[in-house]
């Protein structure tokens, strides 16, 4: 995830890390935005939906170049000087041009997604589940829906039983399911979104269609695990090796 932030005439880029508030942050993109400066050292805006960060992520030495969020107040800023702060500051990613240029920008900042490479573009999202040491990997569409729950990730979360042929797990955060497909026919491997209860349903038989129920993916590796999954699961971003 690439980033490009214009300000003044000046143009900094930026590569983003894969982190759940990085995520979010690209998701809200395009955006202008007014820039506010702070200390004399990094320029601040601030993006409309607050970003979800970890605490194991956070830092305090700040260094030239970085693009940071701030979540006490909500702002994302871009450092032209190192700096120093007593609370605690989260990368959302690296400077990979124009970072001489940031001292210099003012007024309003247009930040926009950089365009992928056409290789880029052609990847596809996929998420791994694991517990107990059995890894599930998905293969995720390209729905609003799916977007959102790719977003939030990493997660560790309790997964439930539900019937006899699902597992279910509630992500902290509801899916958005504009341009999401409803599920035709669940098969053993397929991962869905019920609306009404706003869960994720790992499927690991036969179902059906019911109303509110959408696709998200299936599985592409590791279906005869989905069934013996219990406790706590953990959900990345990508596949296993």
């Amino acid at each position: 995830m690439k980033v490009e932030i214009s300000s003044n005439g000046k143009t900094a880029t930026f590569q983003l890390y894969d982190t759940a508030a990085a995520r979010e942050f690209y998701n809200q993109l395009p955006l202008e935005l007014d820039l506010t400066n702070f200390r004399d050292a990094q320029w601040m805006f601030y993006p409309p939906e607050k970003l979800n960060v970890k605490a194991n992520e956070a830092y305090h030495d700040g260094k030239k170049g970085e693009l940071s969020y701030y979540a006490p107040w909500g702002d994302v800023f871009m450092l032209y000087k190192d700096f120093y702060a007593g609370d605690e500051m989260h990368r959302l990613g690296i400077g990979l041009s124009g970072v001489d240029d940031i001292a210099a920008m003012s007024g309003s900042a247009v930040i926009r997604k950089m365009e992928p490479l056409a290789e880029e573009k052609e990847q596809t999202m996929q998420i791994t589940v694991t517990a107990n040491g059995s890894a599930i990997v998905y293969e995720l569409n390209d729905s609003q829906a799916s977007k959102d729950l790719y977003a939030q990730l990493p997660l560790e979360i309790e997964v439930e039983n539900y019937g006899s042929n699902e597992k279910i797990f509630y992500p902290p955060k509801k899916l958005n399911t504009s341009n999401t497909p409803l599920v035709k026919g669940a098969q053993p491997g397929t991962l869905a979104y019920y609306a009404p209860w706003a869960d994720v349903v790992m499927f690991y038989g036969s179902f059906g269609s019911a109303s509110g129920l959408y696709e998200l993916g299936h599985a592409v590796k590791g279906t005869e695990r989905i069934r013996s999954l219990g406790g706590t699961i953990r959900i990345e971003a990508g596949s296993s090796r």
